[in-house]
């Protein structure tokens, strides 16, 4: 026998909330959902199955990527350190106060 598991449909978190949500087997099911709804693994189950003989949609659930979070910069210098014209530190380093990870292209 497998392990019980359980999806959480957080409808306030997907992306496709809106458009998608009158094709949606959540809100075909059980109306517009509030924020969240628990579906265990038998649930899962028949949900799967009566989507794959086309009774009811499928699932719209598309979660929105993770926000990018910005993380302070370390300190590379000071406005003594800075020449003029010069727009780094004296350790070649851009004086900043912040920087943005996660976001690399």
């Amino acid at each position: 026998m497998s392990e019980r598991s359980t999806l959480h449909v957080d409808c306030d978190s997907c992306s496709a909330r809106g458009p998608a949500c009158g094709d949606c087997v959540v809100s075909v099911l059980l109306g517009m959902p509030g924020p969240r709804v628990d579906l265990d693994s038998d649930e899962q189950q028949a949900l799967s199955a009566l989507a794959g003989s086309g009774l009811v949609p499928p699932l719209r659930l598309v979660p929105r990527a993770r926000p990018v979070r910005s993380t302070p910069a370390p300190v590379w210098g000071g406005w003594d350190d800075l020449d003029e014209g010069d727009e780094t530190s004296g350790a070649g380093r851009p004086i900043t106060s912040s920087y943005v990870t996660g976001a690399e292209g």
